[in-house]
C-alpha cells in the first residue's frame, strides 16, 4: 500500500472535525461576546464578580476587567480562525498543520475560557488526538497492517507465511521412461487435494499492545482526577453549604418552575446530596480503575467492561463540560481509552 493511499482512520475525521467546527463556534462566539461587552447586562455581571473575593478590594477596575476581556476575545477569535483553517488542512493529512496546531493548542485553550468556553476547550483537546495511534501511524505513513506486524516484533512480516501448495500425483514410467497408461497413485501416495485453499490469518500479537497500556494510563488518571474533583466538591459544599443554597435560590429567581423545589432545599439535604453523589461516582472510578487492571493482564471481561465504563464516561462527562469547560479534558481520555481498545491488534491480543 502507498504511502499517499493509506485511508484515514476514523479518530484522525473525529479529531480533524471537532477542530474545524469547534473553532468556528469560538469565533462566533468571541464576536458575539465583543459586540456585547459594553452592554449593561455584561457589566452588572462583573461588577457581581469584583464584589466577592479575591478581587474585592484588589483595586482593579470595572474598566480594567471589560479590557481585559476585550483582547482575549479578539486573541481567541484570531487563533480559532487559524484553528479552522489548519484543522481542514490535518485531515488532509498535512504534518505541518497538525504541527501549528499543537503550537496554538495551548493558548486556545486558555484564551477561550474568556471568550470561547466550551468549544475552544473542545477544539484544543481533539488536537491530542492527533498525536495517539492509529492517527499517529497515518501521518507518519504506517499501514494497519505494518504497526500490528512492528507489535509483534515482526518488522518484515517474516510470521505470516502462505501455505504450502498441495503435492501433485506422479505419473509411473516404465523402464524405457515412457509412460505406461493413465496415471495411477501409489498406494503410499495422498490423494490430490480437491477442497478449496485455506487462508491464512494474522496471528494475534504475542506482546502486549502499547494501546493497552495507554488504555489504561488514561483510565487510572481520569479516575482519580474526577474521584479528586467530586471530593472536593463535596468538602467545599460541606464548609459552606449556605453559598449553595444562594445559588439555587438566585437559580429559582430566574426560572419559575424551580421556585417550589427550591424551597425545599435545606443545608442538610445539600451536602447530603452532594456527598452521595460524589461517593457514588467515587466508587465507579476504583471499579474502572480495577478493570484496567484485570485489562492488562489479559482478560477479556475486563476489556468489555472497560468499554463500557468509557463510553458512559465521555457520554456523561460531555454532558458535565457544558457547566465546567475543563470537564473536556477528562472527556477526551474518555474517547481516547475507548479508541484505544477497539484497535484490532488489541481485540487479537485479547483473543489471543
Amino acid at each position: 500500500m502507498s504511502e499517499t493511499k493509506l485511508p484515514r482512520p476514523g479518530q484522525a475525521t473525529l479529531a480533524g472535525w471537532l477542530i474545524v467546527l469547534g473553532s468556528l463556534l469560538t469565533v462566533v462566539t468571541a464576536w458575539d461576546q465583543i459586540s456585547g461587552l459594553r452592554s449593561l447586562d455584561t457589566r452588572e455581571r462583573v461588577e457581581e464578580l469584583l464584589a466577592e473575593p479575591p478581587l474585592a478590594g484588589s483595586g482593579v477596575g470595572l474598566d480594567n476587567i471589560l479590557d481585559l476581556m476585550h483582547v482575549m476575545a479578539l486573541v481567541t477569535g484570531a487563533m480559532a480562525a487559524a484553528a479552522v483553517i489548519l484543522g481542514w488542512h490535518v485531515l488532509q493529512r498535512n504534518k505541518q498543520a497538525r504541527l501549528a496546531l499543537t503550537v496554538i493548542a495551548a493558548p486556545l485553550f486558555f484564551a477561550g475560557m474568556f471568550g470561547g468556553g466550551f468549544w475552544s476547550t473542545l477544539a484544543a483537546v481533539a488536537v491530542v488526538l492527533l498525536w495517539m495511534s492509529p492517527t499517529r501511524d497515518w501521518f507518519d505513513g504506517v499501514s494497519p497492517t505494518k504497526r500490528e506486524a512492528l507489535d509483534n516484533g515482526d518488522p518484515d512480516q517474516e510470521s505470516y507465511v502462505a501455505p504450502a501448495p498441495p503435492e501433485t500425483p506422479t505419473t509411473p514410467t516404465t523402464a524405457t521412461g515412457s509412460t505406461s497408461g493413465p496415471a495411477r497413485l501409489s498406494p503410499q501416495q495422498p490423494p490430490p487435494w480437491t477442497g478449496s485453499v485455506t487462508q491464512t490469518t494474522k496471528a494475534a500479537p504475542k506482546r502486549r499492545p502499547g494501546a493497552v497500556m495507554a488504555a489504561a494510563v488514561l483510565t487510572w488518571i481520569g479516575s482519580g482526577l474526577t474521584a479528586l474533583m467530586m471530593l472536593a466538591s463535596a468538602v467545599t459544599a460541606t464548609a459552606n453549604p449556605d453559598l449553595i443554597l444562594e445559588q439555587v435560590r438566585k437559580q429559582a429567581e430566574s426560572d419559575p418552575r424551580m421556585r417550589e423545589a427550591a424551597e425545599l432545599y435545606t443545608t442538610d439535604i445539600i451536602v447530603a446530596s452532594v456527598w452521595t453523589m460524589a461517593v457514588l461516582v467515587a466508587l465507579v472510578c476504583v471499579a474502572a480503575a480495577v478493570f484496567a487492571v484485570f485489562a492488562i493482564r489479559r482478560s477479556s471481561w475486563a476489556r468489555i467492561a472497560l468499554l463500557i465504563s468509557a463510553g458512559i464516561s465521555a457520554l456523561s462527562l460531555l454532558l458535565f463540560a457544558l457547566a465546567f469547560p475543563p470537564a473536556v479534558v477528562l472527556f477526551g481520555a474518555a474517547v481516547a481509552t475507548f479508541s484505544f481498545l477497539l484497535r484490532p491488534e488489541v481485540a487479537a491480543w485479547f483473543r489471543g
